[in-house]
């Protein structure tokens, strides 16, 4: 018997955690909120997808509410400050992906694709809790300030 409970207790950290398993699904953006302020600092609006599975992320939020231009309409017909405008609301996305892997009650993300270049490679420690369907990843920045950003686990 004790060389059983041995055997497990020496393997246990080669095998993927429960919390990791528990974490996997598909989630939709709910909110970012700076907790000591309660200020959003996003549009209310914005949407996003986090998916975790199988040891690997994929996160991407936008704004909703971006302009599509008519069929009858034309980029290149648009005046040049139009095109800077629209342009800057294509480009307002947060997305990136890589690994992923649980450490205790951090979540942490290997940055291996991003929208950002100078994100590739980083790697993000977030803490992070789960409230029934939502899942909460939080952050504190340089200044002190907490963020909270909900998703809620789509079935």
């Amino acid at each position: 018997m004790k060389k059983i409970i041995i055997c497990a207790i020496l393997l246990q950290p080669w095998l993927p955690g429960i919390a990791l398993a528990d974490l996997e699904g598909a989630y939709e953006r709910v909110s970012l909120t700076n907790t000591r302020t309660g200020e959003l600092p996003e549009a209310a609006n914005r949407q996003g997808l986090l998916i975790m599975a199988h040891g690997h992320y994929s996160m991407m939020t936008m704004n909703p509410d971006r302009r599509i231009l008519d069929s009858n309409e034309k980029f290149e017909d648009l005046s040049q400050v139009e095109q800077v405008v629209y342009l800057q609301e294509w480009l307002d996305i947060n997305g990136h992906t890589g690994r992923y892997e649980v450490d205790g009650e951090t979540l942490v993300w290997y940055r291996d694709i991003s929208e950002n270049p100078q994100e590739v490679g980083t790697v993000s420690r977030l803490g992070f809790e789960e409230k029934g369907e939502l899942l909460v990843i939080f952050f504190s920045l340089p200044n002190g300030d907490r963020y909270d950003w909900v998703w809620r686990k789509l079935q």
